[in-house]
């Protein structure tokens, strides 16, 4: 059974990362941020709120630039997000999951009666 989305015990490994150090987050403002590995190497989530971001490796542009962590979200999604947030105080695995995701559900169910614009533009 997840707890507070931590489904491994190597999930809050994340945080030993010099990117993960004094951050930020960009939807929950969580700062000092605590990360918990995604399943996607690299990735790790705010433990706050689940906003993912790029801790290392990456893209070949982000491990050319450097300047780890980078918001994996799309622009038009933080707001959504961090408005999802502000109304549930609720956490989501909103990271790369080949499995359990808590919370996605829930958000995606919130996000489509919420914002059904941003999902109108996929089809």
């Amino acid at each position: 059974m997840a707890k507070h989305g931590i489904l491994h015990d190597y999930d809050l490994l994340a945080n030993a990362e010099m990117s993960a150090q004094k951050q930020t987050c960009l939807v929950c403002g969580t700062s000092p941020m605590q990360f918990q590995w995604s399943d996607y190497h690299g990735e790790g989530m705010c433990r706050a709120c689940g906003c993912p971001y790029q801790l290392k490796a990456g893209s070949d542009e982000m491990k050319q630039e450097g300047a780890y962590p980078y918001c994996v979200l799309s622009e038009p999604w933080i707001p959504v997000v961090r408005e999802y947030w502000e109304e549930t105080g609720s956490w989501t695995y909103l990271g790369i999951g080949l499995g359990k995701r808590p919370g996605l559900a829930q958000f995606d169910t919130w996000a489509r009666e919420h914002h059904p614009e941003l999902f109108a533009e996929n089809k």
